[in-house]
């Protein structure tokens, strides 16, 4: 693999990390290879990152690894092929001195910080930006628990990760725990498929962990949850003067984008990424998302029209329409922050006491295009696809499974049955 630039003074300025997989047999060598290739990403980052560790220990620590999996392979084998595997790592170990052997026997033993993987588990499952920083943060905040309470990776078993349930998660609001769950068990998930954890899928210890809501009795604020704005907070939005304090050059791209999701349905990583080629033929042409569904074509509201000729002229299709992000490393969480920014400064907030979010956000505009759709008289099915839902095809086999979503008439007729409030 090429050496980023930036670590390769750890490498004595070499430019390529070579690395033998201990292995004449081309299959097992892709796959040992596929193992270790994100580890290696995960130590570059490492480097990059400021982490103190020398070349040698670096090498030491991913000869380790390759040990580990070989020994793995070879358990299932046994007989010469175990002990072959075995003969050679401890040959390494005693090749080694001081902290290289460290790591090198920690690596063969599975013993590391808990978020020892976190990067190569990261760019394993490639999720959208922001929710990848949502599950960093989730797991960071889990890793810096394991370090008060002195665990590592091979001590979270059940009773430990039964231990953080109950005095970190139970406490949180349910959304924000189901977040944290859904992290955890896919980092396990993870460990256990590259084999960095012993056991097997069964064997995962946030499993089974969460806490069911059985409560039946209502109580004050049970309900309060995220919502649309009103028809007072988007006029304000809308119509009132440009916030004093904030930059004059954010006011376009926030009453466009604005406008786009309210009169769309689209998400806001859906409106900001939009490359100029995908906005054709009287539809926004969206090519990826949240979920399968995201994928769809939306028609494109004629009172849009004007904003989506001014951002297109003079670009080229790959251009992004709103080209003013294209350069920030995560346009929705850098968009996200100044929209409620302004928001704010306008007066339009909805904060409850233990809600760690305001009631209204930009999401706010996706949710009020759905009521105002809904109001218009559309059909629960056509809104669905205009707005990239999933369909329960269990639940629902004649809409589900039969029919191939609503006719480009129908999606369109939803769209323009949408209008904004008037400033008066």
């Amino acid at each position: 693999m090429a050496i980023p630039e930036a670590c390769r003074r750890y490498f004595n300025g070499t430019t390529m990390y070579l690395q033998s997989l201990q292995t004449g047999d081309i299959k097992a060598a892709m796959a040992r290879r596929d193992k270790l290739e994100p580890e290696v990403r995960a130590l570059f980052a490492r480097v990059k990152a400021g982490e103190v560790i020398s070349a040698s220990e670096a090498m030491a620590e991913l000869r380790g690894e390759l040990s580990k999996a070989a020994i793995s392979e070879a358990q299932a084998v046994g007989g010469e092929a175990l002990e072959d595997a075995v003969w050679a790592a401890e040959a390494e170990a005693n090749s080694l001195r001081g902290r290289a052997r460290e790591r090198f026997t920690r690596a063969i033993a599975g013993d590391h910080p808990v978020d020892y993987y976190l990067d190569a588990y990261l760019s394993a499952i490639k999720l959208a930006a922001k929710t990848t920083n949502e599950r960093r943060g989730l797991i960071n905040r889990f890793a810096r628990w394991c370090i008060g309470e002195k665990y590592r990776l091979p001590d979270i078993i059940r009773r430990a990760a039964g231990r953080y349930v109950t005095e970190i998660i139970e406490p949180m609001d349910r959304s924000t725990a189901k977040k944290h769950m859904t992290a955890l068990r896919g980092y396990w998930e993870y460990l256990i498929k590259r084999g960095h954890v012993s056991g097997t899928a069964e064997d995962n210890p946030w499993l089974g962990q969460e806490i069911a809501n059985g409560r039946r009795r209502v109580e004050r604020g049970d309900n309060e949850s995220e919502r649309p704005f009103t028809e007072a907070e988007l006029k304000t939005l809308l119509y009132a003067p440009y916030p004093t304090g904030m930059k004059e050059r954010f006011k376009q791209q926030i009453a466009d984008a604005l406008r786009i999701s309210c009169l769309s349905g689209m998400r806001l990583a859906e409106v900001l990424t939009l490359w100029v080629e995908e906005v054709h033929d009287g539809i926004f042409d969206i090519q990826q998302g949240k979920t399968r569904s995201a994928a769809r074509r939306v028609p494109i509201h004629p009172d849009l029209e004007d904003i989506i000729a001014r951002r297109m002229k003079n670009k080229q299709p790959k251009d992004w329409l709103f080209h003013e992000l294209a350069d920030e490393r995560d346009p929705g969480d850098t968009f996200g922050k100044r929209f409620n920014n302004y928001r704010e400064k306008l007066g339009v907030d909805d904060k409850r006491p233990g809600k760690r979010r305001s009631l209204v956000n930009f999401h706010s505009a996706r949710r009020w295009f759905v009521t105002q759709a809904r109001h218009a008289g559309q059909t629960v099915e056509t809104v669905k696809d205009v707005v990239g839902h999933v369909s329960d095809k269990k639940k629902d086999i004649t809409f589900g499974v039969y029919t191939q979503g609503a006719s480009e008439k129908q999606m369109k007729d939803c769209v323009a049955a949408v209008r904004l409030p008037s400033a008066e």
